[in-house]
């Protein structure tokens, strides 16, 4: 209620009054009168008060059941928004006639004036102290927004005691607790239009937090009542199926009833009004949005809360007809979460989007990818430019490092391997290193094998492959280890000592030359590295001119050749790369750009946009909090 409260303005309630009053106060107490009477006739071993209370049980709808029904539909605006304001204040009209129900139940009398007294007392009285209490509750969190360092740790945990705090406060007094809560989530929709743009991470972080725990609680909606059934299934049996015949009926008959209340209330309304929610001036759309109002109508959790709540006893005595009371309730939910089930989407048109999640991971991939190549031009860093292009490219998601053309990765490969030993023969590498250098290089260069397996049997032959290379490792490594120890060099000590008396007995220029032709071979690997990383590059520049989004293979075979030269260099134990968050930023900067340019161009929709827009800025966030944790690590 808090969640639901806090997307609604003064405003809205203001213009929307009297509808919302007619909905929440008039419709729910005719509901309950109306079949009130009706159980009251069809069970004449009830007394009217008890009837009443069964009526106001079943008197509040739920709007969160019927958007988890009707997901994939498209729900008319002002029937969703009749039904969100409908179920924001008719639940606080229940408990109310519930409360009195019981009273007269508890004393035996009821006097139509204290009635009304309490009605006004409860309900207004509850207004009042959510209106206060969130006044008081807004101006400490403002306070803290501006007068502390760190307002989140402390105005966040406010937000999610307020309901439960302001909840408790408004029973104390005696007033509805439900409508205090509402009007102190008013309140804080409020303040969060007086904020604006003033204390963003506060409210971004609240909003993400409420979101999530809207989210869970729509989901244990359900799952509370999953958990009731066995409860209400056993006192069905206790009864037996003649027993259950009359409450059947009655419970059909209660669903028909306020059916046809709904509908009736709907198609009664004038068109011509301000505050009319059925919006058309055409007669039988006006009577399809009425139905369409009348059979969304679903009963959920509340009702089923309230039913659990009729005390054991009442008035010294065991509280009568109450399993029977708890059944019909639960059956009037299933009766109203079945019909709305079956007949609004039958009725309704699906949901229309836009877009297809293919066609959002093409534009993704290739916002991506482009950022990708604009950042890179910028770097010199080949390890900070490589850095930065695995945490970009993790965007795409969790299968980023995956290939789904195995060929394609194949080709690419072997292509960047001819590409190297093309190089390394081209004239610019022969003025500049020897021909041994070269030879070597060379060498090292085609030891890389390639696996040669295709998609068919793909699993199996990778698989061979793997275990191929894995087995000669472990023979390589057991011949080293055998020569070490038939050389007594075992200990990391003795190989040290070892190494340095081959040093000792080696001649100067010998180990000159060495050392010297190592430097050159790390020196040529250096130029290699930057030549394949713009090959590479322009391999995948290409593919986004000619509109391809599938380029995970592109970004593997950078991967194994980075991998492959690290290798080369013995560099096995690199220290984490830093990558200046200004990189981050100038890439980000490029996906707005790239989104922009298609919004412009007409190849993206703004509903994509408005997603992509949404990744990026999370992202943004994301990966610039954790510059700022690695540096306060650093520092």
């Amino acid at each position: 209620m808090f969640i639901d409260g806090q997307k609604q303005s003064f405003s809205k309630i203001r213009q929307r009054f009297g509808t919302i009053f007619f909905l929440s106060v008039i419709l729910a107490l005719a509901s309950t009168l109306v079949v009130g009477l009706l159980t009251n006739v069809f069970e004449a071993g009830w007394t009217l008060p008890l009837a009443i209370a069964l009526a106001a049980i079943v008197t509040p709808t739920d709007a969160v059941a019927v958007k988890s029904l009707t997901g994939e539909t498209d729900m008319p605006a002002g029937v969703g928004e009749a039904l969100e304001l409908e179920s924001l204040f008719n639940d606080a009209t229940g408990l109310v006639v519930l409360d009195l129900a019981l009273s007269v139940l508890s004393k035996g009398k009821f006097s139509v004036v204290y009635g009304l007294e309490h009605f006004a007392f409860v309900a207004f009285g509850g207004v009042l102290v959510g209106i206060v209490a969130g006044f008081l509750i807004v101006y400490l969190r403002v306070s803290l927004n501006v007068h502390t360092k760190n307002p989140e740790t402390t105005v966040i945990p406010i937000s999610l005691l307020t309901p439960f705090l302001v909840y408790l406060l408004a029973e104390k007094f005696g007033v509805s607790g439900i409508l205090a809560v509402v009007a102190t989530g008013i309140v804080h929709n409020w303040e969060a239009s007086r904020l604006r743009l003033t204390s963003t991470r506060v409210q971004l972080t609240s909003t993400t937090i409420w979101t999530t725990i809207s989210n869970v609680l729509n989901s244990v909606v359900f799952l509370i009542l999953g958990i009731s059934l066995p409860t209400v299934w056993k006192e069905m049996q206790v009864i037996g199926t003649t027993g259950m015949f009359p409450i059947l009926g009655v419970s059909i008959m209660i669903y028909l009833a306020m059916l046809a209340i709904r509908f009736f209330w709907s198609v009664r309304q004038s068109p011509n009004t301000d505050d009319n929610f059925l919006g058309a001036h055409d007669p039988a759309q006006h009577r399809f949005l009425a139905s369409v109002f009348a059979i969304s109508g679903v009963h959920g959790t509340v009702t089923l809360a309230m039913a659990f709540s009729l005390p054991n006893r009442i008035a010294g005595h065991a509280f009568p007809f109450r399993e029977e009371l708890i059944i019909i309730a639960t059956l009037v939910i299933l009766i109203s979460m079945i019909v709305s089930a079956i007949v609004l989407p039958m009725i309704l048109p699906p949901k229309v989007t836009t877009y297809s999640l293919e066609d959002i991971d093409h534009i993704r991939n290739k916002m991506v990818d482009y950022a990708t190549l604009q950042v890179r031009d910028t770097i010199d860093d080949h390890d900070v430019r490589e850095a930065l292009t695995e945490q970009l490219q993790s965007q795409k998601g969790s299968f980023v490092n995956q290939v789904g053309n195995i060929e394609e990765y194949q080709k690419l490969l072997y292509e960047t391997k001819d590409f190297i030993l093309t190089y390394i023969h081209g004239p610019s590498i022969a003025d500049k290193y020897s021909a041994d250098v070269v030879n070597i290089y060379e060498k090292i260069i085609n030891r890389y094998d390639i696996p040669s397996f295709d998609q068919r049997g793909h699993f199996v032959k990778r698989m061979h492959f793997l275990t191929h290379k894995y087995n000669e490792k472990v023979h390589n490594q057991y011949r080293h280890a055998m020569w070490h120890i038939k050389n007594g060099q075992i200990t990391p000590h003795q190989r040290k000592v070892a190494r340095k008396a081959w040093i000792a007995k080696q001649p100067t220029d010998v180990l000159k030359k060495r050392q010297d032709v190592r430097d050159a071979l790390l020196e040529l690997n250096t130029e290699v590295i930057n030549a394949s990383d713009q090959y590479i590059d322009d391999v995948l520049r290409d593919r986004l001119m000619h509109k391809h989004s599938d380029n995970e293979h592109i970004n593997l075979v950078r991967q194994t050749v980075n991998k492959y030269f690290t290798q080369i260099r013995h560099d096995y134990n690199k220290e984490t790369i830093y990558v200046d968050g200004d990189y981050y930023i100038q890439a980000f900067q490029q996906e707005y750009n790239f989104v922009q340019r298609g919004v412009n161009n007409g190849h993206v929709s703004s509903a994509m946009a408005a997603v992509l827009y949404d990744e990026i800025n999370q992202a943004q966030t994301l990966q610039l909090q954790r510059v700022q944790q690695v540096l306060a690590i650093t520092a």
